[in-house]
């Protein structure tokens, strides 16, 4: 019997011992979740680390978290709710990416843009207000975008161990940008054992007809530690619930059945195939029992990816690509126990390079092609420190320093011109926090941090203070309440102030840029915008303010937990149409030429217009502060283990949220979601199986963006099919150009309601995102000693659905198979 015992990280010095089933693994973690010892529980179940280690009390078979900064805590325990996805849990399940791993988990929305892509929700907020980790180092760099973005699916998914995602602001330990939640990826933990340990696995599914295979090698003595895996993964072209795209560009511009756009394009979406490589490397040396020196290297690589949105995605563009997509990071990580007064201290050196590029051409074979290239260095330096008071109190505190250099080039036909970022741009941010636990008696726990962030980019500061403090009082035997206040903080990055391209909504220039040719606040990023009657003012800071309360019922084999949470944001930085006064609209921005966008019979009335730029038709974008938002909502998990081999699992999750000047829909909400998993385990090393369902409610609370976005509402005009119509692509259809506008959207028709009054009317194709509920069945099958197998029929019943928000509808039925092989 071989199971993971692991420690309840409050730091305290003691020879440690106890009581585990016979024979079972029993693991001693450091505050940084690192293996510093290992031992086997005797024939009587006892066990005794004769190494000082920073924990006081072991928990059997329970899943651990690293939400609290400096300590490794039962997930059940963690004021935060907290996620938690294991290796295992990953291997089981045939997602395309390692943010994949997240469906279905609590609170989150897993959005994907394209297939390689991967942008995780966490309470109605991504991209950069999502703060993501790799080994509690960040990952996080100033050009992360506002919205879905693709970074996390830069880690190829067998290079982690675990998976975390906590949901709310947890800044404090952190850092900025922890406002929607925090992401951590936990790789392969160094294990003293005196053994060589590995892996090889292939698998494959049916849905994207995709194969994938890794291997890793660990090789230990009782005071050193080497580890190194590879691993690849090519993925074909998707095939979606039914066998068609929702949002076709077929049947976006041109009003075709899904059955005609079939025998047009096949049954799979086209361009959504790509491939993925990983390296991984890790050293690690104890000269003493209480020294641990660790270094560990990722490498992650994606190619032949492109950005399936533009192209029959919806849009009808001719290229859209997104090359190269790379990751290198590596640190080196001292950590000492027992230091003086000190418990443990620690130092980390790190970087985080990154590459992101594409190109882009529009409808046109004579249209220009855009060529962009990004690499950020990111140098990180923290360090971190515990220490205790007695049995009652805990103390962690630390400082971090991200000093940035970004390297931006961009072409167009070939020739040099102004690239996305500012050329040789710098952004560094430094930060020092202080975080406690107190436990005055046993039913009372309370949580209390500070953290200090200062950001600099281009003679400018951004300062702010975070904090977080959170109490939990045990009510009567296994019931608790518990309840949170805490602040999230985020400066504008190097994305809000100074990129220049195509996004999702059209083309975008810093507000910087556009204030001195008199720009005005818009009311939203949709094409319709109208005016709020003041200039546009240079970008602040956002900042988040968040309240939960809730009820935790646990005992040994059951956890409930039902919290209700509000959010404030202030100052939200935002994407706005930039609109300017009719008699004076600018020709050009930013060095480039603009064209005025004939105006909407309201923007008329206001005497203003929107601009456009000769790579997008719709009118520029600039990122602003505007107003204030509230998120609000109630979150539900529920795990239990009865009857012995049985194990149920389910969680539910619901937002509301609006902006509050004016007052409306928040743009990308997520929809209702639930799953539930009921899994039937037999003992020993014997076949497992699950039955799972994830589902989400019907989502048409759209903002004005939402219903311009060809991933949800999927807007269009007359002018729109024409364009796409005299572009280069043809089609064996016997309509012209007039047909097919007149019978897709006739003048004087109200459809969807909105009535088409000229070629330049905006109608929605879709008036929000349907509801769905996917069902999967899975199963594990050991077939040796070392060998098993998994498999697993995902989507069951064929739908065609689509996660809010995504450029591609969820994979079809799906076959899948994976061979693993452990020693």
């Amino acid at each position: 019997m071989r199971l993971s015992f692991l420690l309840f990280a409050i730091p305290l010095f003691a020879q440690l011992s106890g009581e585990a089933p016979p024979g079972a693994k029993v693991e001693l973690l450091s505050p940084a979740g690192q293996v510093i010892a290992t031992t086997t529980a005797d024939a009587n179940g006892k066990y005794k680390f004769d190494v000082e280690g920073a924990a006081v009390r072991i928990e059997g078979q329970k899943i651990t978290v690293t939400a609290r900064r400096g300590a490794v805590e039962e997930a059940g325990e963690a004021l935060l709710l907290a996620n938690v996805v294991s290796a295992d849990n990953i291997a089981e399940r045939p997602g395309l990416t390692l943010g994949n791993a997240l469906e279905g988990e609590t609170g989150i929305l897993v959005q994907q843009t394209t297939t390689a892509q991967v942008s995780p929700f966490l309470r109605g907020l991504t991209g950069y207000q999502v703060l993501n980790l790799i080994d509690g180092v960040r990952f996080n760099n100033s050009t992360f975008r506002s919205g879905p973005n693709q970074y996390l699916a830069y880690v190829e998914p067998s290079q982690a161990n675990r998976l975390e995602a906590t949901l709310g602001p947890s800044g404090v330990p952190y850092g900025s940008d922890s406002m929607g939640g925090t992401i951590q990826v936990l790789t392969e933990p160094a294990r003293f054992d005196g053994g060589i340990h590995g892996e090889l696995s292939l698998g494959g599914a049916t849905a994207d007809l995709s194969g994938r295979g890794m291997g890793r090698v660990g090789i230990s003595t009782a005071r050193s530690f080497f580890l190194f895996g590879a691993s690849g993964a090519r993925h074909q072209d998707l095939r979606a619930g039914g066998g068609f795209d929702s949002r076709s560009v077929y049947r976006r511009l041109y009003g075709l059945s899904n059955e005609r756009i079939q025998d047009l394009v096949g049954e799979r979406l086209q361009d959504t195939g790509f491939r993925q490589y990983g390296v991984e490397a890790k050293a690690a040396f104890r000269p003493t029992d209480r020294d641990l020196l660790s270094v560990n290297y990722l490498r992650g690589e994606q190619d032949l990816v492109r950005n399936y949105k533009d192209l029959n995605g919806g849009l009808g563009r001719l290229i859209s690509t997104l090359e190269p997509q790379t990751l290198d990071f590596l640190y080196g990580r001292y950590e000492r126990q027992k230091l003086g007064w000190l418990d443990t201290l620690s130092g980390t050196l790190s970087l985080n390079r990154q590459t992101d590029g594409g190109t882009r051409q529009n409808l046109r074979t004579t249209d220009a092609i855009t060529r962009d290239f990004v690499r950020v260095n990111s140098f990180g330096y923290s360090g971190l420190a515990t220490a205790h008071l007695g049995r009652w109190a805990g103390l962690s505190f630390g400082g971090d320093i991200y000093d940035e250099f970004v390297d931006s080039t961009r072409t167009v036909n070939g020739a040099a011109t102004r690239a996305l970022y500012p050329p040789d741009s710098r952004y560094t941010s430094t930060a020092t926090f202080v975080q406690s636990y107190l436990q005055p008696f046993r039913r009372l726990r309370a949580n209390v941090g500070l953290r200090w962030t200062g950001i600099h980019y281009a003679e400018r500061w951004y300062r702010d203070v975070t904090f977080e403090s959170s109490l939990r009082y045990e009510l009567v035997g296994p019931l608790s309440v518990f309840g949170t206040v805490s602040r999230g903080f985020r400066a504008p990055n190097l994305n809000d102030l100074g990129s220049l391209g195509l996004n999702d909504l059209g083309y975008e220039i810093p507000a910087a840029e556009t204030i001195p040719a008199g720009a005005l606040l818009a009311t939203s990023a949709g094409e319709n915008a109208l005016s709020q009657g003041r200039a546009l003012e240079a970008l602040g800071a956002e900042t988040l303010l968040n309240y939960e309360f809730g009820f935790r019922f646990k005992t040994r084999d059951t956890l409930f937990r039902i919290q209700g949470y509000d959010s404030e944001l202030s100052d939200p930085i935002v994407r706005r149409t930039v609109l300017f006064p009719a008699n004076n609209a600018p020709t050009s921005l930013a060095g480039l030429p603009v064209t005025v966008i004939p105006p909407t019979p309201q923007q008329a009335a206001q005497g203003v217009v929107t601009v456009a730029t000769q790579f997008d038709p719709r009118a520029v974008k600039a990122f602003v502060n505007d107003g204030a938002s509230r998120y609000y909502g109630l979150e539900t998990m529920f795990e239990s283990r009865f009857a012995s081999r049985w194990m149920v699992a389910a969680n539910y999750s619901y937002i509301r949220g609006r902006d509050l000047n004016p007052n409306r829909n928040i743009r990308r909400l997520p929809p209702q979601l639930g799953a539930l998993r009921l899994r039937y385990m037999m003992p020993g090393r014997r076949p497992w199986m699950e039955a799972a369902m994830e589902a989400a409610g019907r989502q048409d609370r759209l903002s004005g963006g939402d219903v311009d976005d060809e991933r949800i509402g999927a807007s269009f005009r007359r002018s729109d099919v024409a364009g796409f119509f005299n572009g280069s692509r043809t089609l064996p259809i016997s309509e012209s150009l007039q047909q097919i506008q007149d019978r897709w959207l006739p003048i004087g028709a109200t459809i969807n309601g909105v009535l088409v009054v000229n070629d330049n009317s905006r109608v929605p194709l879709y008036t929000g995102t349907a509801g769905w509920a996917a069902f999967h069945v899975r199963a594990g099958i050991p077939i040796g000693e070392k060998l098993d197998a998994i498999v697993a029929l995902e989507n069951l019943f064929d739908q065609n659905y689509r996660l809010h928000g995504s450029g591609t509808d969820a994979p079809g039925r799906n076959f899948y198979l994976r061979l693993r092989y452990r020693f």
